[in-house]
């Protein structure tokens, strides 16, 4: 089963943080992905640009500058992962929030989405 970890967050919070903090979350997605590679489980990952260059364009070409949902946090980052079931999944996304401290959805990519 594949299931999609994303982590929203806006650039300000993270700028709110230690340089020590930020070393230390560092280290550990370079850990936490080594072992997802080790162990076959991670499909890809994307870490997205600030979400003070987003932009929406809407139906008919219009313009609007920002994320989507602008009442929420913006998408920050996501891995893709292949695992046996939703408990691993959710396993993975506990490890991301306890260290990040913050919430981590976890959606599951189906089947059907990779045919053209």
């Amino acid at each position: 089963m594949r299931f999609m970890l994303l982590l929203h967050r806006r650039e300000s919070e993270l700028l709110q943080r230690t340089p020590e903090w930020i070393e230390e979350v560092v280290g550990f997605l370079a850990r936490f992905e080594d072992e997802l590679l080790t162990r076959s489980e991670l499909e890809w990952t994307e870490t997205l640009d600030s979400d003070t260059r987003a932009a929406v364009i809407g139906p008919g070409g219009e313009h609007r500058d920002g994320w989507y949902n602008e009442a929420g946090k913006p998408l920050r980052r996501l891995w893709v992962v292949r695992v046996a079931d939703r408990a691993r999944a959710e396993e993975l996304a506990a490890q991301l929030a306890g260290e990040l401290d913050t919430w981590v959805e976890v959606r599951e990519c189906l089947p059907g989405a990779q045919r053209p």
